[in-house]
């Protein structure tokens, strides 16, 4: 699936305000190309049967996930100073876009305040405050808010691919685990599971919220939401993971996750999975009336094909 409309739902998602997003297009944008297969891997393990077995998907927050930028975002306060301090002298829009997108917006300002006649402002004494505030700002609370979204926000990861060599490695516990296979089209689009259900979009940069802390700061309807466009933004070193997330904003920062319903559609069992495990899925599928594949390793290609498997193929094991 191509996904390039969804740089378009992010960059609207990061609106500084509110007012500023087209709701209606991001939710028709999502819902026209939300796939009807969405996989979680995941190994043989206790909570991941029990997932299963109720037809539930687990959120969890992002500071326990194994990518130590999930959830992280930027704030360049060097910018930030350069506007707030230009929006309080009074100059044009124009010349506030000129200075900001200088390769150093703090000498943009000093060079516009310097050309006034008289000065309007005490340069010195402003440039000591941004060399104070601007570093203790990156180094405490930038650091504090991106914590308070990665300790919050409950997150589940999913794919576009179940046939993924290197994701099965990862998550499935080297092939021998399982994977449940989801279809969210047939919710309504009111509905909790696909109202949280987001595309990921893969980037060479961190998220930048200095525009949305701007709003913040003028008292504005700034946008609250920001963290789930965080939450969606990673590196491209993960694009072949080709994710989805399920983001549910939660200021509980005490409670590190919960289960959701979800449409369970299918299960698809590892390529090294044990007997035993095999049996134990086929058995709770067979209870939940789900369908079964087993994965198989293509022999002539680097190629996974799930083919429909049932309890009659393992009988030998019964």
């Amino acid at each position: 699936m191509d996904r390039d409309w969804v740089k378009d739902l992010i960059e609207n998602f990061s609106s500084a305000t509110i007012g500023d997003m087209d709701i209606p297009k991001l939710i028709n944008d999502k819902h026209l190309n939300t796939p009807n297969r969405l996989f979680k891997i995941r190994a043989c393990g206790e909570f991941a049967l029990k997932n299963l077995a109720e037809k539930t998907l687990y959120l969890g927050v992002a500071n326990e996930f194994n990518d130590p930028y999930d959830t992280a975002f930027w704030v360049d306060y060097r910018k930030l100073a350069a506007w707030e301090k230009l929006d309080e002298l009074g100059f044009s829009d124009d010349q506030v876009a000129t200075a900001l997108e200088s390769e150093d917006p703090i000498s943009a300002v000093v060079a516009l305040a310097s050309a006034q006649e008289p000065p309007i402002m005490n340069v010195a004494h402003w440039l000591h405050e941004v060399g104070v505030l601007a570093p203790n700002h990156q180094a405490g609370q930038l650091p504090w808010l991106i914590d308070q979204l990665k300790s919050s926000y409950k997150i589940c990861s999913l794919s576009e691919r179940v046939d993924s060599v290197l994701m099965w490695s990862h998550y499935g516990y080297n092939h021998t685990g399982f994977a449940m296979e989801y279809d969210f089209t047939g919710l309504h689009r009111n509905q909790l599971p696909t109202l949280t259900l987001w595309p990921v979009a893969y980037t060479n940069q961190l998220f930048d919220v200095t525009h949305i802390l701007r709003a913040q700061r003028r008292e504005k309807n700034y946008n609250e939401l920001y963290g789930i466009a965080a939450s969606l933004c990673k590196a491209v070193d993960w694009q072949y993971e080709r994710e989805w997330r399920l983001v549910v904003p939660d200021d509980d920062s005490e409670v590190k996750g919960f289960n959701v319903a979800a449409p369970l559609k299918a299960v698809h069992l590892g390529a090294r999975i044990s007997d035993s495990h095999a049996l134990e899925i086929l058995r709770i599928c067979g209870e939940i009336d789900i369908p079964v594949y087993k994965v198989t390793l293509a022999p002539n290609e680097y190629r996974m094909i799930s083919e429909p498997t049932n309890l009659d193929d393992w009988c030998s094991y019964r």
